[in-house]
């Protein structure tokens, strides 16, 4: 008799385990999902893009080298009011892809990786690629076997991740640019010495950042 309701008992127990596993959640898995972990900074960073967005079309269409210049110019300093140190934290992101730099000639960067994540306005932010004096170069990579590199090899694209890192700027990369707007690509060796560059629109840009800390969102 003992048997009989103990074998009862743990039948039940077993039951309420398996569906009580089956109502967790693996975390988001689309934009509208990822709403509840967007910060305030993150949704103004945003916000910031989709008007500047609206913005420099406008202007473009207005054939007006003038007003295209100062609309880039005014998006850099909204970003730099918004981000004085170039910091932000816990920032839901979608992982876009990962990659091992192989650079030989640079054993700064040579096996580390370089992430891209997308943001939910469509900018792209983390390592690029870019040429200086016709030297291709990596920026923002993340080191070899460092404990974010250890992080990021456990995504895959698509998934969702809260990071925290900084944005680097243009004079981390030319000392003699006196601005300290945000680096972000097509980063070549005439986009950085261009000030008229204005392949910049979004979707298509790429703010390097160094990363501090990483976490899979679930």
């Amino acid at each position: 008799m003992f048997f009989l309701r103990f074998e009862k008992h743990f039948l039940i127990y077993i039951l309420f385990t398996l569906f009580s596993c089956s109502t967790v959640t693996a975390g988001p898995v689309n934009w509208e999902g990822a709403e509840k972990y967007i910060t305030i900074q993150q949704k103004q960073f945003c916000d910031l893009t989709n008007n500047h967005v609206v913005n420099l079309y406008k202007a473009i269409n207005s054939r007006n080298e003038i007003k295209i210049n100062r609309i880039k110019k005014q998006r850099q300093e909204d970003l730099d009011a918004l981000l004085p140190t170039g910091k932000f934290e816990n920032w839901i992101v979608k992982l876009v892809s990962i990659k091992q730099v192989k650079s030989p000639q640079d054993q700064n960067t040579d096996g580390d990786a370089a992430a891209v994540f997308e943001l939910s306005c469509g900018s792209q932010i983390g390592s690029g690629s870019f040429l200086i004096d016709g030297k291709v170069t990596w920026g923002a990579t993340i080191k070899y076997n460092s404990r974010q590199y250890r992080e990021v090899s456990k995504l895959s694209s698509g998934q969702f991740a809260i990071i925290s890192g900084t944005f680097l700027k243009l004079n981390d990369f030319v000392p003699s640019k006196k601005e300290t707007f945000y680096a972000s690509r097509p980063l070549t060796s005439d986009d950085l010495q261009n000030d008229k560059n204005d392949r910049y629109s979004n979707g298509d840009e790429l703010f390097l950042f160094y990363i501090t800390y990483i976490a899979a969102a679930n």
